[in-house]
């Protein structure tokens, strides 16, 4: 997390860009409930999903990261915590989205076991990866790697694997060569 925080006031010029138009059909949204940007940094999702959803909450670890997201608008509300430790009751929330973020997140399978817990029945956990298995991917991996990230990714299969293992039931779709996005209902 120190790497994000030193980062932070940079990190949207390091990255793609988030393209919603690309992902929209792809992405089970509800309109009429808050969406749980898990692991969302600098806002660059929720800043375009935030007319897709009813209210969006940016969640991250790391406070710079979030400071950037404060930057973007006011119309989504920053909380810092960790995804092994949602700090939401028991089946309150609909739907969550971890774009892009997974691979980061050190205690993953604690962090979809929580989201678990927090979904209401129905809910969906929405989770917008890169495919550890497409070979082009490697470059990426390579280079989280001499960065310091200490990035584990997970092929669709094996994620979707391991929800399951946790009560999820899932179905995954890939809107381009490199990335998969899991759908993940509780």
């Amino acid at each position: 997390m120190i790497i994000f925080n030193k980062m932070a006031h940079r990190y949207d010029k390091f990255v793609s860009k988030f393209n919603l138009d690309e992902l929209l059909d792809y992405l089970p949204l509800d309109e009429a409930n808050l969406l749980l940007d898990l692991g969302g940094g600098t806002g660059r999702a929720a800043e375009q999903l935030q007319d897709h959803v009813n209210e969006c909450i940016v969640l991250d670890p790391s406070y710079e990261m979030l400071l950037e997201a404060k930057k973007k608008t006011d119309r989504f509300l920053n909380v810092q915590a960790v995804g092994e430790a949602l700090p939401f009751r028991k089946n309150s929330l609909k739907q969550i989205f971890l774009n892009d973020s997974l691979h980061h997140i050190k205690k993953q399978r604690e962090t979809l076991e929580e989201s678990f817990r927090v979904l209401k029945l129905g809910g969906k956990l929405i989770i917008r990866e890169f495919d550890k298995s497409y070979f082009w991917n490697i470059f990426l991996r390579f280079g989280e790697f001499i960065a310091g990230f200490g990035s584990k990714f997970h092929s669709p299969k094996k994620l979707a694997a391991m929800c399951e293992e946790i009560g999820f039931k899932t179905s995954w779709k890939r809107p381009n060569k490199s990335t998969f996005i899991l759908v993940a209902e509780k």
